[in-house]
């Protein structure tokens, strides 16, 4: 690999390949700069979301519930 130094994972792929739609859709569609911006930003804030861990002391106070 040309960029070994990197340390890209699975999830970095996934996060790269999203981003070259949301490019894709902006070119097709003609969206404004604003639009692709907040997509990005979205596309991020779901991914950073999806590595968050819940506590497990509120998830175990829900389950006695």
């Amino acid at each position: 690999m040309i960029f070994s130094y990197l340390k890209l994972g699975p999830r970095d792929g996934v996060m790269l390949i999203s981003a070259f739609i949301m490019l894709v859709l902006t070119l097709v569609f003609k969206w404004s700069v604003w639009e692709f911006l907040f997509a990005i930003v979205a596309i991020i804030i779901a991914f950073l979301a999806g590595n968050m861990k819940p506590d497990e002391k509120n998830v175990l106070a829900f389950l006695k519930k």
